[in-house]
């Protein structure tokens, strides 16, 4: 037997191997880092599995270890494939294979068991064989020591309380060093803290720091410091760490764990690289924060939250004259040492040191500052109720120092007013303000229906505000009797149709009348006057000529009109009082964008009221 068909018998076995076997070809394997493990030290796996097809992605199956975490970092999926001829015959080969990337990491010393994996793909599985690790504690290191410092005294809730890490390593270590894990778990505790960076300006390395969430690299500066007649290099993180709540915590013990370089090799460029490591643990004591709730005898009216030291506060207004009713945009400016980002307004309505009820209406509910420049401002909209008020009194803020344990007020300046009386008026007024328009259409409605002239004087009929004026005056209303005309077969002529057409069309155009006119006479008669109102002052803002004028024009549609737009209305008006108040401004002409505005504005109004 040639050489080709051992080739062809060998071939054909397998192919037969793989048709009787689906799952002929799958396998999985299972890769583990080197030892010694330690606890609290994560252990790479990799899951291996070839031929599988392509797609779908292969799903994993294990069961959860027991005291311990396990968890699936990616996937990383390989295909090559390649072609090979030989003696004029091609054979081509694909190779696909999945790698399952498995972090897992012992909480405490002792034996576990990972595995078995199994790996699934439709119809086709592989298994991997399971593995036993021994776990021990890593030995602790005497040329290294980790801090972690807090306050010995009692804080307050929402108190912004400096926190620093510190990692010492004797200066002979670091050039053995080759990595390190640092753990806090105060870090982790986010459901009872807050926390901020503190950017101190020399932070020159960095600290990798491991959470529940992963890794994350922090900002620290390094330093050079001698200690127990030894050199020391010291690494330190500034935060801040804020109490979310009241009550004594308990802060379990920071650790770093250092990997220290035993034995060593140089590469062919000169590079020195670790081949073997040892790892050295370093550990905190355990602290307890004490968190005192803040005190509420004594609590200001004024106090919304804040805490810290040194607070103060700038009120500024956009408009200083104004009318009863206009907006008032005040803009407050808060700066102090403390934690601008939660701090809020008080209600500055009814309260000590704030804005009475009787003169200010302020918006409910609670402001969004935007800090900017070591500030934080706000916006607030007040509106000033009767023309007595002469200022917008110094408004009070007050926090709480917990240095002092007491609060602290601060007042900023008052700001003169100019108000004046609102030219608001009722519906009756602006009625009486158009008597001749009004008088003249009633005289109108009251004169009886005039019969139709010559000369075409039926167009100027005011008889057509009445159903009785539409209807044929004369006309012969006698019933036909000649069939021959009645079925059209007459010789009436083209003219017959014309007036046949006439008829039925006059008959339409009657009916759609009535129904309008049945429409007006259930209209509203409340709405159908603001209509009225609204189209005689749309005339007058038209006709304006000075900003005084439209201003007075545009306050009198709103005091009617039922959908008004009162953020851009407010604004319009805020020009032209500007423009009215400026010397020399109500004699003085207006633009014509200006003037534009203002008619648009008018014509909003009026298209708003509702029917």
């Amino acid at each position: 037997m040639g050489r080709k068909q051992w080739l062809a018998l060998v071939f054909g076995w397998l192919w037969l191997l793989v048709l009787v076997d689906p799952a002929w070809g799958q396998e999985a394997k299972l890769r583990i880092a080197q030892g010694p493990y330690y606890t609290d030290v994560a252990v790479d796996l990799e899951v291996v599995a070839q031929g599988f097809e392509e797609s779908p992605e292969p799903k994993v199956q294990v069961e959860e270890p027991s005291g311990g975490r396990l968890e699936l970092v990616g996937v990383s999926p390989e295909v090559s494939s390649s072609i090979q001829i030989i003696n004029g015959q091609m054979s081509q080969w694909k190779s696909v294979r999945f790698v399952f990337h498995y972090r897992f990491t012992m909480d405490q010393k002792g034996a576990v068991t990972l595995g078995p994996f199994c790996v699934i793909q439709g119809g086709a599985t592989a298994q991997t064989q399971s593995v036993t690790l021994e776990f021990g504690e890593i030995p602790a290191g005497g040329d290294q020591r980790i801090l972690l410092i807090l306050p010995d005294e009692p804080v307050f809730v929402g108190q912004r309380i400096p926190l620093r890490l510190q990692w010492w390593i004797q200066t002979d270590l670091v050039e053995r060093l080759v990595g390190h894990e640092v753990r806090v778990p105060l870090f982790d505790m986010g459901d009872q803290f807050g926390f901020e960076e503190v950017d101190r300006g020399g932070q020159n390395n960095a600290m990798v720091i491991q959470s529940a969430a992963g890794a994350k690299k922090y900002a620290a500066e390094t330093t050079q410091e001698v200690w127990d007649g030894r050199s020391w290099v010291v690494l330190t993180i500034d935060r801040i760490v804020i109490p979310l709540k009241g009550g004594d915590f308990d802060i379990p013990a920071a650790s770093v764990i250092l990997e220290e370089g035993v034995r060593w090799q140089r590469s062919f460029f000169g590079e020195r690289s670790a081949t073997q490591v040892r790892r050295l643990r370093a550990t905190d004591t355990p602290k307890v924060l004490h968190v005192k709730p803040l005190p509420t005898q004594g609590q200001p009216d004024s106090f919304a939250g804040a805490i810290g030291q040194g607070f103060t506060l700038e009120v500024s207004a956009g408009r200083s004259v104004v009318q009863v009713g206009d907006p008032i945009v005040l803009t407050v400016t808060l700066r102090g040492d403390g934690s601008l980002a939660t701090a809020s307004l008080p209600r500055w309505v009814g309260g000590e040191g704030g804005l009475s009820e009787k003169d200010f209406r302020v918006p409910e509910g609670n402001l969004a500052g935007l800090v900017e420049d070591g500030a934080k401002k706000f916006e607030v909209m007040v509106r000033v109720l009767h023309e007595g008020v002469k200022e917008i009194p110094p408004l009070a803020y007050s926090w709480f120092d917990p240095r002092k344990g007491a609060y602290e007020t601060t007042t900023s300046r008052p700001i003169a007013l100019s108000v004046g009386a609102a030219k608001m008026v009722s519906a009756g007024d602006v009625v009486r303000s158009q008597e001749a328009a009004v008088d003249e259409e009633k005289s109108e409605a009251d004169q009886p229906p005039k019969p139709p002239t010559s000369g075409g004087s039926e167009q100027n009929d005011p008889g057509a505000k009445g159903l009785e004026s539409s209807l044929l005056v004369g006309a012969d209303l006698a019933v036909e009797r000649d069939v021959d005309v009645l079925l059209g077969s007459g010789r009436g002529g083209w003219w017959l149709a014309v007036v046949v057409w006439g008829c039925y069309g006059g008959g339409l155009g009657l009916l759609a009348y009535g129904g309008w006119w049945w429409r007006r006479s259930r209209l509203d008669p409340e709405v159908d006057s603001r209509r009225r109102q609204l189209r005689a002052l749309v005339v007058g803002v038209e006709r304006a000529q000075t900003p005084h004028e439209l201003a007075d024009g545009l306050r009198r549609m709103a005091a009617v009109a039922v959908d008004v737009p009162r953020g851009e209305l407010d604004r319009l008006l805020e020009i032209l009082d500007n423009l009215a108040y400026a010397p020399q401004g109500s004699g003085g002409s207006v633009a014509a964008d200006l003037k534009s505005r203002s008619v648009v504005m008018a014509r909003r109004l009026e298209g708003g009221n509702v029917s």
